[in-house]
Parts: C-alpha cells; sequence; structure tokens
C-alpha cells in the first residue's frame, strides 16, 4: 500500500494503459482461467496421427538390441536401458557408471510409436505399438505356413495356402461347419490327408490318417489366442460276433497347430492322435469311415469377485 492509502499502480508492458492491483488480480484469474480451457479443448481434440521417419536403433535399447518396453531407464547423461539391462547393471550405467532413473516420459512416447504388422504383407491390416510388434506377430492369424510339397516354396497365409494346395497340389478339401458331425472316407494305408476349411474362411484345419492312427490339427502358425478349438474324432470298431454290439473308438482333445500342413508334422507336433484298429471294417472302396465334430470354443477370462463394502 503506498503512502496516503493510494493503491500502487503497476504498469503492464503488454498494453499502454495502467491496471492498479485489482485490476490485476482479475486479469490473472481470467488468464488462467484461458488456460485451462485451452487444455481442456486440447484434451477433447480428435486424435492426430502423423507419419514419420527416423532411425529405428533410437526405439532399441542400446545395450541388448531389443526394443525399448516401459520401464524405461536413463541416466543423467541420457544414455537409455530396458528394465532389464537397467537391473543386470546394478541399475548403474555401464558407459559413464551414472545412477539410472525411471523415465516415465520415454514410456509415454514409446507406446506412442506404432508400425505396421510384421505380417503385413500376408494380409494382416492392423497396426500395433513398435515395442510389441513381436508379441503381436505371435498371435496373428496371418502369419504365413509353408507348402510340404517338396520343391514348392509357397508361403502364404492359411486361407491362400487352402487354394494354393487345392489348385496347385490337387489337394481336397472339405468344408465344415462348427458344431456339425462330418464322416470321411480316407485311405490309411496311402498316408491319407486332406484339408477342412471352416465356415468362417479363415481357418484351415488338416486331417490325417496314417498308420499311427488318426488326428486333426489347425493349419495356423503355433499361438495363443483368443478363440481355441476342440475336435471329436471317432471310429466305429468291428460288431461283437457274441454280443452284437459296435464299440467306437473316440479321441476328444484339444486341437494342437501346425504351421506345415503334412503328416510328419501333425503327428510330430503334440497331443493325442485316435490308434485305429487293424480289423476297423473297410468301407467300399478300401481305407476307414471317419466321423469328427470340431467345436470353436472361447476363453472366459476370470472375473474378479466384487469387493464388500463396509
Amino acid at each position: 500500500m503506498a503512502r496516503g492509502g493510494k493503491k500502487a499502480r503497476v504498469e503492464s508492458p503488454a498494453a499502454d494503459m495502467t491496471l492498479g492491483e485489482d485490476d490485476l488480480q482479475v486479469k490473472e484469474e481470467e488468464e488462467t482461467g484461458a488456460m485451462v480451457g485451452v487444455a481442456a479443448a486440447n484434451a477433447a481434440a480428435p486424435r492426430v496421427e502423423i507419419v514419420v521417419e527416423f532411425d529405428k536403433s533410437l526405439l532399441d535399447c542400446p545395450l541388448c538390441s531389443l526394443p525399448l518396453k516401459p520401464p524405461v531407464f536413463q541416466c543423467r547423461a541420457k544414455h537409455a536401458a530396458c528394465g532389464p539391462c537397467a537391473a543386470n547393471h546394478a541399475n548403474k550405467c555401464p558407459a559413464c557408471d551414472g545412477a539410472y532413473e525411471r523415465d516415465e516420459g520415454a514410456d509415454r512416447y514409446l507406446l506412442a510409436v506404432r508400425v505396421p504388422c510384421p505380417n503385413q504383407a500376408y494380409g494382416c491390416g492392423s497396426s500395433v505399438v513398435y515395442c510389441m510388434a513381436g508379441d503381436h506377430r505371435l498371435v496373428c492369424p496371418h502369419a504365413p505356413c509353408r507348402c510340404p510339397e517338396p520343391g514348392c516354396g509357397f508361403l502364404g497365409p492359411p486361407p491362400a495356402l487352402r487354394g494354393h494346395l487345392a489348385e496347385r497340389h490337387a489337394w481336397p478339401v472339405t468344408d465344415i461347419t462348427y458344431g456339425s458331425v462330418l464322416e470321411v472316407q480316407m485311405q490309411a494305408v496311402e498316408q491319407g490327408r486332406r484339408l477342412l476349411a471352416a465356415e468362417d474362411g479363415e481357418r484351415l484345419f488338416l486331417l490325417v490318417a496314417s498308420e499311427r492312427g488318426v488326428k486333426v490339427v489347425r493349419v495356423a502358425a503355433p499361438a495363443e489366442e483368443e478363440g481355441w478349438y476342440r475336435c471329436k474324432v471317432w471310429v466305429h470298431a468291428p460288431v461283437d460276433t457274441d454280443t452284437g454290439h459296435m464299440d467306437v473308438q473316440m479321441l476328444d482333445g484339444k486341437v494342437e497347430s501346425c504351421a506345415v500342413p503334412s503328416v510328419e508334422a501333425a503327428m510330430g507336433v503334440g497331443g493325442r492322435y485316435l490308434p485305429v484298429p487293424s480289423d476297423v471294417p473297410a468301407p467300399e472302396g478300401g481305407g476307414i469311415v471317419i466321423r469328427l465334430r470340431i467345436d470353436k470354443e472361447v476363453k472366459v477370462r476370470a472375473s474378479r469377485s466384487p469387493r464388500s463394502r463396509a
């Protein structure tokens, strides 16, 4: 307060006018409100994406050369490290011996960098976070599978492989509906094989019949995904001459994945197969009659029990 009870005057450099203390306080409140309004408007604005090009090594850990994943650490000299590398070096930078600290800004930046799926050439249109592209590749339904025919180098996703095997190599293909029983006649002695095309147009299965037995596999790169499949396959055993009854040999289990649709690969991916008795009655034309049903199931995530209120 100036002498004589007069209020102090403050010269404003931004305008050709003089402001009193009360006027200055009002102006500051208006500016603060305007800044809050701008921040709120920016938060509500639609997200805008841009395409940029820069050195990919900036997104990789300089110590292990793998993609940097949160949490990211950095020393005062700005040397970055991924979490495992920082822990392996006792949280000290091997370049300058400086202490590592969390870099949350780098975390936000890395989670905003997106790249096309590595399987884009095979039909996947997904855009994935760069540091998680490797994880996506393991579950991508467009992961390529290889043609098993000798001398053929075809590589493509299951739908394309189906067309290739049917048109180029004359493989038999049968359309199936999930949950419906299918009856197929196979020539076991000749290493029988048949493609089973699912109703969704994306999934492809392989039914094989060898001297070891019968098995169904999914033609796809081994992956863990939301949907998985079970298959029941059975054959009728000979009629018991004493009782007149016909026994059934059945196998019910999860369908394994196989990236190469061949009898050898299908039998080698693990899982069970149905042994076929040698005296199973043969239909006209030879071989065996196989009945099967494929069911698509969805994994149910465990839900948390609600907390009780006091």
